[in-house]
């Protein structure tokens, strides 16, 4: 009995890949694809200069199918920056989009406007974070009395270490990041939008 069950389940695998390995330009696309991911990775990190350069490598659909791998994996290394280095990598994810996209004064334009996005996140984010540790400090000075009264010697308390100081900071952030997420949103459909329509 238990072998007919198997037998069948192997058929039924073996009906399913035989479309995938039917299906072989599906395959090939996803290679180039995997490769045109590669190349951001390789760009971001700076083992790679130029991706048009490498772009030159290949030609007519094996070309498309890269070009679709360099969008998806540079809209996914387009997120809010958590600091000012993370902007800097931010501003060379934008100028990645050069090499696949043609309307290069429409980009311009989109990065220079995201770029001050960003710098106002980060500004917001700072404002924020101020704004709730001075909203939080009278009761961290309250816990830290308590302690110092139990313990006998005056007691510090960092709010970062404090788990209800980072969550309520955690919950305040997320809020504001969704709403800027909202918008960078928007930002990478009209960059795919740009490039759907080249």
């Amino acid at each position: 009995m238990y072998m007919s069950i198997i037998k069948s389940a192997y058929e039924i695998a073996m009906e399913n890949t035989k479309n995938v390995s039917g299906d072989k330009e599906s395959l090939q696309a996803s290679k180039f694809k995997t490769e045109g991911k590669k190349i951001v990775s390789q760009y971001l990190d700076d083992s790679v200069e130029n991706i048009k350069d490498e772009l030159k490598k290949y030609k007519d659909k094996e070309l498309k199918w890269v070009k679709e791998g360099v969008l998806e994996a540079l809209l996914s290394n387009m997120v809010l920056p958590a600091n000012d280095f993370s902007l800097e990598k931010t501003k060379k994810v934008g100028e990645g989009f050069f090499s696949i996209l043609k309307d290069a004064k429409k980009l311009g334009m989109m990065l220079n406007e995201l770029e001050h996005f960003f710098k106002e996140y980060l500004e917001e984010r700072e404002r924020l974070t101020e704004a709730v540790k001075q909203q939080f400090m009278p009761k961290l000075r309250q816990k830290e009395e308590e302690l110092s009264k139990q313990l006998g010697a005056p007691i510090k308390i960092d709010p970062a270490s404090d788990p209800e100081y980072t969550a309520f900071l955690r919950q305040n952030l997320s809020k504001l990041e969704g709403k800027y997420s909202e918008v960078l949103k928007r930002v990478k459909d009209e960059i795919r939008s740009i490039y759907s329509n080249k």
